[in-house]
């Protein structure tokens, strides 16, 4: 993404303040080809807490199964965050 695609209020209230938590989760896609048959990969590592070394490591052949645990994943660091 470029930061036309942002919120610019968002991206200039990012430099001024520091965020009581950050996590971060990213998402490694690649396509494998089995006989001739593409199949969709996807990787995904989380850290919801960077203060910690703790991580969740998740992986997908759908973009479903993909939407699905990013949605969890940040449902999961907005609850635990109040």
């Amino acid at each position: 993404m470029t930061a036309t695609t942002h919120d610019r209020s968002m991206l200039s209230a990012a430099r001024h303040s520091e965020p009581s938590r950050a996590g971060v989760l990213i998402l490694r896609v690649w396509v494998e080809d089995r006989d001739g048959d593409q199949q969709l990969r996807i990787r995904m590592v989380g850290r919801p807490d960077l203060r910690r070394d703790t991580q969740d490591t998740a992986t997908a052949s759908t973009i479903e199964a993909t939407l699905a645990y990013v949605r969890d994943w940040l449902e999961h660091f907005a609850i635990s965050a109040l």
